[in-house]
């Protein structure tokens, strides 16, 4: 298992709560994302170390994906390869309401295979489409 520690962020009104999972199983991990649920749980990080993790926001089967390998180096976000750059849907991330391109919209399916393939590589999966900068 690749990923070492779970950063997930609870909203309870106007106060954040940070919880921490240390090596966690992949049922552990499972959990992590089947807990958001873009309410009291919509971000949640998952890191093989301090500059290389999986950022999951959103929650109720629309979800925004990225992840970042070293500070400002490479940042992979998750895309659906059958929907547009050019319209957008709302993903509450972090607490808050955000617009998206809506091929960055992806259904829990498409997350579970990339999170599931990045807790045992720590890398993009190579079966599904990811845009890259950097």
């Amino acid at each position: 298992m690749k990923i070492k520690k779970i950063m997930e962020d609870e909203s309870q009104g106007n106060r954040s709560f940070a919880h921490e999972h240390l090596n966690p199983t992949q049922t552990g991990i499972l959990s992590a994302l089947d807990r958001l649920d873009a309410k009291a749980f919509s971000s949640t990080m998952f890191f093989v170390d301090d500059e290389h993790f999986m950022s999951v926001g959103g929650g109720d089967n629309r979800y925004v994906v990225f992840i970042a390998m070293g500070v400002d180096q490479k940042l992979f976000t998750l895309v659906a390869a059958d929907a547009s750059s050019d319209e957008v849907c709302d993903v509450v991330v972090g607490g808050q309401s955000g617009s998206y391109p809506q091929n960055q919209c992806l259904d829990k399916e498409s997350v579970q295979k990339a999170l599931l393939y990045f807790s045992e590589h720590g890398t993009a999966a190579p079966g599904l489409m990811w845009e890259v900068e950097g």
